[in-house]
């Protein structure tokens, strides 16, 4: 079976390390920096490793979510928003599919999984959906949290009643001799700036972005600092904007790969599973 591998946010803004899950291997303790009142993070980000069993299909898929739904209902009301993502145009031996789970904060995540387990929910979607969707519950080991920040405004333009809906990342790595504060910089001097031309420009674009830092020490195959996720309603407008971006703002790229090295952008599509009370 394939897995998923994970998808990890880091701040613009403030550069941080959140302690682990009791259950999660330990991270290396990290110095907090941080520009004056800088912003506080706007949630908790999970991503779930899932494979696809033999009766895998759209329709037993959206059986398996209106089930997740029901016993979520059946619990404690916590602001759990829930999302699939999928790779688009290409394939990895790695993963299938991912399952993200969006919380208010880490210690509601806790209390949200603790009465999951409580209530057996993932036996209980095994039993009633068996050999259809198979994903991560121990954090650490196939659950992977993330302190999750977004400095840009989710735009009103944004939505998800259509989807798929685009998602995109780049895994970064500080270059030698370069670290939290020369990103910082970078962000607030060029890249913000960027968006507010962009946004001028573009007044009904849908663009915004969410960069975080792993509650984990990440996997010598993944090596990262950081990684930056963009999204877009549609895979259209997407493919648009990131042309622009690609052929048009290449020096803000140079000024960009003087800080650090990032991986090829990465394509999915995005579908809802549970949306949060307030997903903003």
């Amino acid at each position: 079976m394939k897995r998923f591998f994970l998808f990890s946010l880091f701040a613009p803004l403030i550069v941080a390390c959140t302690q682990p899950a009791e259950d999660a291997p330990a991270a290396p303790e990290a110095e907090v920096a941080a520009a004056p009142q800088a912003p506080e993070p706007a949630a908790y980000y999970e991503f779930l490793w899932c494979e696809f069993g033999k009766n895998y299909t759209d329709e037993s898929r959206d059986a398996y979510f209106a089930d997740f739904n029901g016993i979520v209902d059946s619990m404690t009301e916590r602001g759990l928003g829930s999302f699939g993502y999928r790779p688009r145009d290409w394939e990895s031996e790695d993963f299938d599919a991912l399952w993200v789970n969006r919380w208010p904060d880490k210690e509601t995540s806790e209390e949200g999984w603790a009465e999951w387990k409580a209530k057996s929910g993932n036996e209980t979607l095994q039993t009633n959906h068996p050999d259809v969707l198979m994903c991560g519950q121990e954090a650490g080991t196939n659950v992977f949290g993330y302190t999750t920040y977004i400095p840009k405004e989710i735009p009103d333009t944004f939505s998800v009643e259509n989807p798929p809906y685009h998602v995109d990342n780049l895994f970064c790595s500080f270059n030698e001799g370069k670290g939290p504060d020369d990103m910082r910089a970078y962000l607030g001097d060029h890249y913000m700036p960027f968006l507010d031309r962009y946004t001028a420009e573009n007044p009904d674009n849908s663009y915004w972005f969410a960069i975080g830092v792993p509650d984990f020490e990440p996997a010598e195959d993944y090596p990262q600092d950081f990684n930056w996720i963009n999204y877009f309603t549609s895979a259209e407008e997407a493919a648009i904007g990131i042309e622009n971006y690609e052929t048009n703002e290449t020096g803000l790229q140079a000024l960009m790969a003087e800080v650090v090295t990032c991986s090829d952008r990465a394509l999915w599509n995005a579908i809802p599973i549970r949306m949060p009370p307030n997903p903003s």
